[in-house]
């Protein structure tokens, strides 16, 4: 055989080959492989509280509340949901002792309970007693669920007879829900801020389908295992994606939304919120700044590895007055009023990957406590993780939007339980040019006699030659400039410029050109009790906080905020670039009627609600050209 042949052969028998492919497969067998849509997440970006005002929400929470003022902890199904013998069944249960036990705690509070689903019973649940009952009469299995403990229960009905068969509780197990959850779900799908950006603000409710599709115990779709969640999904065939949409019942919120090829994934039930918000907070925020414009402002900022949220420029009618402001720590200590003679400091102690410090005081007392970094979620040092994406809202007084703020919430898993922790960032900036550097405690911590002291770096950008300038306390008023480092307590203040002023950064050039720095004494929130905080002037270094700060200080010496090691030199300020840093100080109250800096779990209309009583530190920073010298 000649080599054309040769080749002409192999050229045919190939192409018989691939024609093979496609006749019996119906695949190209030259065709590239299309490419699996990327995942993406979406996580809210709104507050919870906005789908309270949904009608159905409102009608479903005002018939929980009647039911447990009336003394009944049981949502009952509606007669839409209910056949004849079903409606039997229901009056039976909601009338049986043993079926409603497990409704009130030990305190004999009654507990939210919703009953989900009543149906004929089916051989598979009954037990063999039952089995020779329902032989021979009709039978109802009915299935309600406990919000507060997360426990189905499970009972059988005879409803010739109308007698309970049988009551069966699962602990940590969740049932089918019930048609009402299930348009709840469908409503709060349908208006989620979130999700009428990704559809266009026009999501339909014939897109929508798996409403009642739970996610599985082992791999709930919320973070919390302890809550109930469904996963309504958009399906979109001709792109071949789906965007899941979990809804937490439990809460009545969005809990996190994720497009996904639909090839690829048949239900998001195996998705972690917590791992969610990682993956999503990491690419966004962690690894490339957010710009946000409003109001005249224009601000850049992002999540640290262990300061928090930093916002790293921030300029206002396209003047540049802020380089970096940032919570480096959050100092937490506690005091023991005795056992320090027998305590033994030698060798490190950790609770939940803290290191526990001691500080040894007078008549056999200590200190001893935490420093607390904020940061992102993975690849950082931080213990206390950022919870969400952050947030911008507006800021409204007296009815009139008059800036917006930057926030960022931070908090241990487990918060409010004992020893997990809960702050928050925030940044306020006001359409007149004026900002404040926020810190927020939320609680609970570890006990009810901690002071907290967050230590906040704040870098102006007022001129390339600054100069700082303190009011004067000593009778004469009047600023007088600060020439080298220093420090200074606000608690020996008496007199303030205008009442409220207590130092000012300006041009060294142009006295005008600057910020007043106006404490927090109480005045910006209601109920707040001031800052009591030393404030820290320092000559700008690179490695003294431009970037992320390992921990500063001490959590336990209250003499001493960890600032003090970069006064040591006393350096030479006037005129030059400086870092101004200011650490508040207070302490929380754990008393009825006074609470402060703290947290509670209560229950409240049947259901175990969080009551945050929280404390704002931080100082407001007012344009001297709004104000007047």
């Amino acid at each position: 055989m000649s080599k054309e042949l040769k080749i002409a052969f192999i050229i045919l028998l190939l192409g018989v080959t691939g024609l093979s492919v496609y006749w019996f497969t119906g695949v190209n067998p030259t065709q590239k492989k299309p490419i699996e849509p990327r995942e993406r997440i979406i996580l809210p970006n709104h507050k919870a509280t906005l789908y309270l005002e949904l009608p159905i929400i409102q009608s479903y929470l005002e018939d929980v509340k009647k039911r447990i003022e009336h003394g009944n902890a049981i949502l009952p199904l509606e007669a839409k949901e209910l056949d004849t013998s079903g409606m039997k069944a229901q009056a039976v249960l909601l009338k049986n002792s043993n079926f409603l036990s497990d409704t009130k705690d030990s305190n004999g509070n009654l507990q939210h309970n919703d009953m989900m689903t009543i149906r004929p019973a089916i051989v598979s649940v009954l037990s063999q007693k039952s089995q020779e009952r329902c032989h021979v009469h009709k039978c109802y299995q009915a299935l309600k669920y406990n919000f507060v403990t997360n426990t189905t229960t499970r009972a059988i009905v005879d409803v010739e007879s109308l007698e309970v068969l049988e009551v069966k509780r699962f602990a940590n197990m969740q049932p089918d829900i019930s048609l009402r959850l299930k348009h709840i779900a469908q409503e709060i799908a349908l208006n989620a801020p979130e999700i009428k950006k990704e559809l266009g603000d026009s999501p339909e409710f014939k897109d929508m389908s798996m409403a009642n599709v739970r996610g599985s115990l082992n791999n709930s779709a919320c973070e919390n295992k302890n809550h109930l969640c469904v996963s309504p999904t958009f399906s979109y065939h001709d792109k071949e994606e789906a965007l899941w949409a979990i809804i937490d019942l439990s809460d009545l919120k969005l809990a996190a939304a994720k497009w996904a090829g639909l090839g690829k994934t048949s239900t998001p039930a195996c998705i972690g919120e917590r791992s969610l918000q990682n993956r999503q907070i990491m690419e966004n925020f962690c690894q490339k700044d957010t710009v946000h414009e409003e109001s005249n402002w224009k601000i850049s900022y992002r999540i640290t590895g262990s300061d928090g949220l930093e916002v790293i420029d921030a300029w206002f009618n396209k003047e540049r007055v802020l380089k970096s402001a940032k919570i480096v720590d959050w100092h937490v200590a506690y005091k023991a009023k005795e056992g320090a003679s027998s305590l033994d400091d030698s060798i490190d102690s950790y609770v939940d990957g803290r290191r526990v410090e001691y500080v040894k005081g007078d008549n056999d007392t200590f200190f001893f406590g935490y420093n607390d970094a904020m940061g992102c979620p993975m690849f950082s040092t931080s213990v206390v993780l950022p919870f969400n994406a952050p947030r911008i809202n507006p800021i409204i007084k007296e009815g009139k939007k008059v800036g917006f703020s930057l926030l960022q919430d931070y908090r241990n898993p487990k918060w409010p339980m004992a020893c997990n922790y809960r702050y928050e960032n925030r940044f306020e900036f006001y359409a007149n040019g004026s900002f404040r550097v926020v810190g927020v405690n939320k609680g609970r911590g570890c006990g009810k006699n901690a002071i907290y002291r967050p230590v906040m770096r704040i870098d102006m950008e007022v001129s390339d030659q600054e100069a700082f300038y303190a009011y004067e306390q000593n009778g004469s008023k009047g600023w007088r400039q600060w020439l080298v480092e220093a420090r200074d307590f606000q608690k020996d203040a008496t007199i303030y410029a205008k009442d409220k002023y207590l130092y000012k950064i300006t041009s060294k050039s142009e006295p005008t050109k600057g910020y007043y720095v106006e404490p927090n004494r109480g005045q910006f929130t209601k109920g707040n009790r001031g800052d009591n905080a030393t404030i820290f002037v320092t000559l700008h270094k690179e490695n003294e906080g431009e970037q992320d700060l390992m921990t500063l200080g001490s959590c336990c010496k209250l003499s001493e905020e960890g600032v003090e090691r970069y006064l040591e030199k006393r350096e030479d300020i006037d005129g030059k670039n400086i870092v101004f840093w200011y650490v508040p100080r207070v302490r929380n109250d754990a008393r009825e009627g006074h609470e402060y800096c703290w947290a509670d779990t209560v229950l409240e209309d049947g259901n175990l609600k969080v009551k945050v009583w929280p404390c704002d530190v931080g100082p407001m920073f007012v344009p001297i050209s709004k104000e007047g010298i």
